[in-house]
C-alpha cells in the first residue's frame, strides 16, 4: 500500500520498470531522467511506491531527454495487467469486462493516491476516465497519455483483442501530430475535452472474459479489500480520490462522499477534523487542481470549466479561482502558458 503519512500522494512504481530499456532505445540514460526527482534506480521495483509528484516529473524528464512529446503513450503501450499487481489479477479473472473495470475503479487507489480511475455510466456509453487530484504536481499531459495507452492495452489484453474503445477523449489541445493518439485505439479522438478517458459501448461491459475464474477473482478481491480497509486510517485521501470523479457528475456533496465511504456525514467530518482539514477545504483543493489542468492543457472557456467543476455560475468559479491563486483564470492561463513557452525554449 502507498504510504500516505503527511498526506504525500504516492504511486506504485511498477509501471516504470520498462522505462530504462525504452530510454536506451533513444540513447538516453536513466540517471539523467531521475535527477532532481529524489527517486533512485533501486526504487523502480514492482512492489515499491514513490511520490506521485516524482512519478510525473520522471515522465516529463523522459519526454525532454528523448525529445518525444508522446513518451507517455510509448511507455503506456508497453504495460500489461501484471504492472497493476494484485489488482491486475482481480481484473484478469473477473467474469465480465464490466466486472474487471469496476474493480479497476474501486481499488486503483491501492496503487495510486494522486490520480483516480473512474467509471461514468450513461444509457448507451460508459467512460473509463482518469483524473489527477494531487495539488502539488505540475500540470502535464504525459500522465494522461500514459493512462490512455494503458487503458487501451488492458481492454485488449482482457478481451484478447476483441474489444476496444469507441472514442478517445483528451483534455489537452490538439497536438501538432495527433497520429500517436489515433493509433492507440484505432478510433476517433476528440481533443480539448473536459476530461480524459476511453468511451466504450455500455453493452461491451457484458463481454465474458476468457480467463474468468470466480475463485481466483474472489481471493484477489479479498486481498484488495483488506489493503483498502488498512488504508482507511487517513480519510482525507479517500475523500480526494472520490471527489475527482464525483465533481464531473454533479454529485460532489459531503453526503454522497460519506455514503460511498460507508460513513455518516458527521462521522466523516470528525475524522477529517482530526486530520486537520475539512470536506470543504479538500473539495477546493481538488477543484483547483482540475481547474489548473483544464486552463493550461486545453482551451475550454471559463464557463465550460465552471460547469465541469460543478459551479452554478461562471462568476462563482472565477471568484473561487481568485481566492485560490490571487488572479483570474484568464490571467493565470496567460502567465502559465508564457512560462511553459519559455521553459520549452531553454536548452
Amino acid at each position: 500500500m502507498p504510504v500516505t503519512t503527511g498526506q504525500i500522494a504516492m504511486q506504485r512504481a511498477a509501471s516504470l520498470m520498462l522505462l530504462p530499456s525504452m530510454l536506451a532505445e533513444f540513447g538516453v540514460g536513466l540517471d539523467g531522467v531521475l535527477q532532481g526527482t529524489g527517486v533512485t534506480r533501486d526504487q523502480l521495483r514492482p512492489d515499491a511506491f514513490i511520490p506521485y509528484a516524482a512519478y510525473l516529473a520522471i515522465l516529463d524528464n523522459a519526454s525532454t531527454a528523448t525529445g518525444r512529446d508522446d513518451i507517455g503513450i510509448l511507455l503506456g503501450q508497453r504495460q500489461a495487467l501484471a504492472a497493476l499487481g494484485p489488482l491486475g489479477s482481480a481484473m484478469k479473472h473477473a467474469a465480465t469486462l464490466g466486472e474487471a473495470i469496476a474493480a479497476f475503479s474501486a481499488f486503483q487507489i491501492n496503487n495510486s493516491t494522486g490520480g483516480a480511475v473512474y467509471l461514468i455510466r450513461a444509457d448507451r456509453d460508459v467512460l473509463l476516465g482518469y483524473g489527477v487530484y494531487d495539488l502539488p504536481v505540475r500540470v502535464s499531459h504525459q500522465i494522461y497519455d500514459m493512462v490512455l495507452a494503458v487503458g487501451c492495452n488492458l481492454i485488449a489484453e482482457l478481451t484478447q483483442g476483441t474489444l476496444g474503445p469507441e472514442e478517445i477523449l483528451v483534455s489537452r489541445a490538439p497536438p501538432d501530430d495527433p497520429a500517436p493518439y489515433q493509433r492507440l485505439g484505432r478510433c476517433p479522438v476528440r481533443f480539448g475535452q473536459s476530461q480524459t478517458g476511453l468511451l466504450l459501448r455500455a453493452s461491451s461491459l457484458d463481454y465474458r472474459l476468457p480467463e474468468a475464474n470466480s475463485g481466483l477473482h474472489g481471493r484477489a478481491l479479498a486481498g484488495l479489500l483488506s489493503d483498502l480497509e488498512r488504508s482507511r486510517g487517513e480519510m482525507s485521501g479517500h475523500v480526494r480520490h472520490l471527489l475527482r470523479s464525483l465533481l464531473l457528475i454533479g454529485q460532489a456533496s459531503m453526503e454522497e462522499v460519506a455514503k460511498r465511504l460507508g460513513l455518516h456525514p458527521r462521522a466523516m467530518r470528525r475524522r477529517l477534523q482530526r486530520e486537520g482539514t475539512t470536506f470543504e477545504a479538500i473539495k477546493d483543493e481538488v477543484r483547483y487542481t482540475v481547474a489548473r489542468e483544464l486552463l493550461l492543457l486545453g482551451d475550454l472557456g471559463v464557463t465550460d470549466i465552471a460547469i465541469t467543476l460543478d459551479y452554478a455560475t461562471a462568476s462563482s468559479f472565477v471568484h473561487a479561482f481568485r481566492r485560490w491563486s490571487g488572479v483570474s483564470p484568464g490571467l493565470w492561463r496567460s502567465k502559465a502558458s508564457a512560462r511553459r513557452a519559455r521553459n520549452a525554449e531553454m536548452p
